[in-house]
């Protein structure tokens, strides 16, 4: 597998590069800005993209979609039916998207917004804006709130300890010092590993 993150002046976000070794095709994660710069480096390893994988629709991170479409013809995978006016693959708990030999495993996680979602490949999760390093995402009222908290702690801090958390916004973290040490979750356990090091 090679992966590349891909960081974004425009809305200050993450978008992730991932594929497979032998077919050379790759997921795009949270595309919210397609630049030259994007281009080159997915060109320059001799990739072709044929997933994007969608965390929720919020503009910073699905405004690169349409440019994107131009140039890949790839197939877009998202809670929802439709991005930006075009069909997607609607994913929902449980499902499995392949990408070459890449298998990436889906999560449900609402609570930031209706259609969060989460993409698991191997030992990364990749979380769009439920979950950054030491924060929780934003939620528009108490009970989406409390949706939010409960998705969290029901399918990410059950993860192994070793998972690596990608976030739509932030660095990376991992899900024993997220289980440790974010205050927002309000729930604690015994440190296991440093937190010297993600990889």
């Amino acid at each position: 597998m090679r992966f590349f993150p891909h960081y974004v002046i425009s809305g200050f976000s993450n978008m992730y590069l991932l594929a497979d070794d032998e077919s050379r095709e790759a997921a795009l994660i949270d595309p919210g800005y397609f630049d030259g710069e994007l281009l080159k480096l997915i060109e320059s390893h001799g990739l072709t993209v044929s997933a994007v994988l969608v965390t929720h629709a919020h503009e910073s991170h699905i405004a690169g979609i349409a440019t994107l479409l131009r140039i890949y013809e790839a197939k877009i995978y998202s809670f929802r039916p439709k991005i930006l006016d075009y069909p997607t693959i609607p994913t929902r708990e449980g499902d499995v998207i392949r990408v070459g030999k890449l298998r990436f495993d889906v999560i449900e996680t609402p609570g930031h917004s209706r259609d969060s979602l989460s993409f698991r490949v191997a030992n990364l999760l990749f979380t769009g804006d439920t979950l950054t390093a030491g924060l929780t995402g934003t939620a528009a009222h108490d009970q989406a709130h409390h949706l939010l908290l409960s998705s969290i702690r029901k399918s990410i801090l059950t993860l192994p300890d070793d998972t690596i958390i990608f976030p739509g916004h932030g660095p990376p973290t991992r899900v024993c010092l997220e289980r440790a040490d974010n205050a927002m979750l309000n729930e604690l356990c015994p440190r296991s590993r440093s937190s010297s090091a993600f990889f």
